[in-house]
């Protein structure tokens, strides 16, 4: 999938951080009553591809980050809350 990178072939602090993403995403969706089939749907995702970001295991496209805020309802900043850069800033 030429928008993807697979998790095991990241490095770990790049697993960490795919991680953390899948976390934050099935937080805001559990929170919005949203279920990955729907949420994946409105936003363009193959449903296998999006169950694999929120585990974690797929990198997604900066495009498909976009569709996902813009699914949910809001600003693409909240689906970086909480996540930490390199520094732990």
């Amino acid at each position: 999938m030429p928008n993807a990178i697979s998790a095991p072939d990241a490095d770990p602090a790049v697993a960490a951080r795919l991680q953390a993403f899948g976390r934050r995403l099935r937080e805001l969706r559990t929170a919005a009553g949203r279920t990955q089939t729907g949420l994946a749907a409105e936003a363009g995702i193959d449903r296998s591809f999006y169950w694999n970001v929120e585990a974690g295991k797929n990198n997604i496209s900066l495009e498909k980050i976009f569709a996902l805020a813009d699914a949910l309802g809001v600003d693409v900043a909240e689906l970086f809350r909480g996540l930490s850069s390199p520094t732990g800033s």
